[in-house]
C-alpha cells in the first residue's frame, strides 16, 4: 500500500492541524506578558540609565558669637592674658564642608574636608582639614573591610563616652556637628540569628598606627601601633558592646555599653570603663598641676523619655573616674579635659513645633557640676524654614560660685547662632 506524499502535510489529517496550531499559539500568547492599555505595535521598553558612581555634596556654615565677660574670672585671666578685650568680645568663623564618595559593585571611597576661617578678639586664623578619607570593600554581604581616616563613634551616651576611647569630643546640643575621623584599617563582621534570644553577633577589629605630624598623635609616639575590637550583641532586644583597646603608650582599656527601649517612648543606655594605669590630675598646691597613673572606672546612665505632646526628655549622670573634686582642678589649662570634675548630670528638654510653628524646635540644656554644684544653663532652638537651610541659636550661662568649675568660666553669657546649608 502507496500513499502520495506530493501534496505535502496540508493533506494530512488537515483538521487535526489546525487544532494544533491553535493550541500552540494560544500557549504562546497566554506565556507572553500583557500588553498595557493603548500600546501599539511601536512600543518598546527604554533600559533604566545606570545610577553614576560618584556623588558630590557639601554644607556652608556662618557661626557668630558674643562673648559678654567677667574679667573677675580665672577663665578671663588665661584666656585675655596680656590683652585687654573689655567686657565684650566677638568671634565669626566660616566653614565649608565638602565631600565626595563613589561606589563600584563591593568597593566604596568618601572623602570629606573641611576648611574653616575664624576670626576671634585675638587673631585670624585659617584651617584646612581632612576629616574623612577612606575605602571600603565587602567581599560578603557581612563583611567590611575598611582603610584609611574613617569616625568611630562608639558608646551610647549623648554628652559624654566614657567607653569611646577611640572618639572625639562631641557637642551633645549640635548633634550634627562632624567630627574628625580616626586613621585606621579595620574590618567588621556580622552574623543574624532567626531563632533563639541573640538576634545578632558582630565583630569589630581596628589597628591604629601613629606617626608624628600625620595622624593619631595622641594614642601615642611615632611607630605605636594600637588596637582595638568592640563585640556587638543583639540579645534579648538589648544592644549591647563590649570594648577593648590598647596600645604601647595608652592604658589597657576595657569598656561596655547598652541601650534598651523599655517602651515605645522610653529608652534606657549607660556605659562602663575600665583603664589600667591611666593618668589622672593630681593638684599638689597652689594652681600647681601634675598627674599621676593609677586604676580608673567610670560610668554613665541615661534615660530618654517621649510624651504624647513631642516633647524629649534626656537624662544623664556621668562618674568621670580621671576627674577630682579639688576646685583648684577647674583653673584653666590647655591640657585639661571639657568636664575635669567627678560626678556630673546632664538634662535636656526639647520640644518639636511650639506653638504649631512649623520646623521649629526649642530646647534647654543643663551641665550640672554635682561636687561644687555649678552648672551651664543653655536654651536654644533650631529652626528650618526651607529644605536644606538651617538656622540654630543658643545661650550659655554658667552659674556658679568663685573656685567652681562654671563659676570660673570667663562668660557671663555667651549668646551664639549659626546657620547651615545643605547643596
Amino acid at each position: 500500500m502507496t500513499q502520495d506524499l506530493s501534496g505535502g502535510f496540508s493533506n494530512l489529517c488537515p483538521t487535526r492541524s489546525r487544532r494544533v496550531s491553535v493550541l500552540i499559539i494560544c500557549l504562546m500568547l497566554w506565556g507572553l506578558p500583557p500588553f498595557p492599555a493603548g500600546a501599539s505595535e511601536y512600543d518598546f521598553a527604554i533600559p533604566e540609565a545606570e545610577p553614576s558612581a560618584w556623588s558630590f555634596g557639601g554644607r556652608i556654615t556662618a557661626r557668630y558669637t558674643w562673648h559678654r565677660l567677667d574679667d573677675q574670672t580665672a577663665g578671663y585671666g588665661r584666656l585675655y592674658a596680656g590683652t585687654d578685650p573689655g567686657t565684650n568680645a566677638h568671634d565669626g568663623q566660616a566653614v565649608a564642608e565638602l565631600s565626595a564618595a563613589w561606589r563600584r559593585s563591593s568597593f566604596q571611597a568618601r572623602v570629606l574636608t573641611r576648611h574653616a576661617y575664624t576670626r576671634t578678639f585675638e587673631q585670624d586664623t585659617w584651617d584646612n582639614d581632612i576629616y574623612e578619607a577612606y575605602l571600603s570593600w565587602s567581599p560578603a554581604p557581612n563583611m567590611t573591610l575598611d582603610a584609611g581616616k574613617k569616625p568611630v563613634l562608639w558608646g551610647t551616651g549623648y554628652a559624654w563616652n566614657p567607653a569611646g576611647f577611640l572618639n572625639r569630643p562631641k557637642d551633645p546640643d549640635d548633634p550634627s556637628l562632624n567630627l574628625e575621623g580616626r586613621t585606621l584599617a579595620g574590618i567588621d563582621v556580622i552574623k543574624s540569628f532567626t531563632h533563639g534570644s541573640l538576634n545578632n553577633f558582630g565583630i569589630t577589629a581596628l589597628v591604629l598606627p601613629v606617626a608624628d605630624d600625620w595622624f593619631n598623635t595622641d594614642f601615642g609616639q611615632h611607630g605605636d601601633v594600637n588596637t582595638a575590637l568592640k563585640l556587638y550583641l543583639l540579645w534579648h532586644d538589648t544592644d549591647i558592646d563590649f570594648i577593648f583597646f590598647n596600645g604601647p603608650d595608652h592604658p589597657l582599656s576595657l569598656g561596655l555599653d547598652f541601650a534598651k527601649n523599655l517602651a515605645e517612648n522610653l529608652a534606657v543606655h549607660g556605659e562602663l570603663a575600665f583603664q589600667k594605669d591611666a593618668l589622672t590630675p593630681d593638684v599638689t598646691s597652689g594652681s600647681n598641676f601634675s598627674q599621676t597613673t593609677e586604676n580608673q572606672i567610670s560610668g554613665l546612665l541615661g534615660l530618654r523619655y517621649l510624651n504624647a505632646h513631642d516633647t524629649t526628655f534626656i537624662a544623664e549622670y556621668y562618674h568621670n573616674g580621671a576627674g577630682d573634686d579639688d576646685s583648684r582642678i577647674f583653673l584653666p589649662s590647655p591640657d585639661r579635659q571639657r568636664n575635669p570634675g567627678k560626678d556630673y548630670l546632664y538634662a535636656k528638654i526639647s520640644q518639636k513645633e511650639p506653638l504649631e510653628i512649623l520646623y521649629l524646635t526649642t530646647w534647654v540644656s543643663a551641665v550640672v557640676n554635682l561636687n561644687d554644684h555649678s552648672l551651664n544653663l543653655q536654651p536654644g532652638l533650631t529652626w528650618t524654614p526651607v529644605t536644606n537651610l538651617e538656622i540654630n541659636g543658643r545661650i550659655g550661662v554658667p552659674i556658679g560660685d568663685a573656685q567652681t568649675e562654671f563659676g570660673e568660666k570667663p562668660d557671663r553669657f555667651r549668646p551664639e547662632i549659626w546657620v547651615r546649608y545643605y547643596f
